[in-house]
């Protein structure tokens, strides 16, 4: 269930961000360098630029890990709205018919939403495993 917030929230601030007019690029990059930045927002950042989402986990296999999680926490009366807010978004993307490419595809259903359509910036960005991809 963290991956799918981490990401959801990931895609919220990315959107906003190319909304206001700062590229998807400069606003990771800023965000990686930052104490909010993770090895996680680095891995997903080529991503979430160049709108490549060749997938490592795809939307059902998250849709999976947050009924497991949501049950779980209704079993042991621990309220998740936060989770639970994300989980609808997943379901609601993969209603919308992103079922195999990678789960980061919330970015692209984050941005319809918001009413941009995004294109690939096409650009090299440090995945923060090793080379700049």
């Amino acid at each position: 269930m963290f991956l799918g917030v981490v990401t959801q929230s990931l895609a919220e601030i990315t959107v906003l961000a190319e909304k206001g007019g700062t590229s998807r690029a400069a606003f990771l990059e800023f965000l990686n360098n930052s104490v909010m930045g993770s090895i996680f927002t680095r891995y997903k950042s080529p991503a979430m630029v160049n709108l490549d989402f060749t997938p490592t986990f795809t939307m059902p296999l998250l849709q999976k890990d947050f009924d497991l999680g949501l049950a779980a926490a209704r079993e042991l009366e621990a309220p998740m709205p936060v989770a639970s807010a994300a989980a609808a978004l997943v379901a609601s993307a993969i209603g919308a018919g992103h079922r195999t490419e990678d789960f980061a595809t919330l970015l692209l259903e984050q941005a319809r939403r918001s009413g941009i359509d995004l294109t690939s910036e096409d650009v090299e960005v440090d995945d923060g495993l090793g080379d700049a991809k």
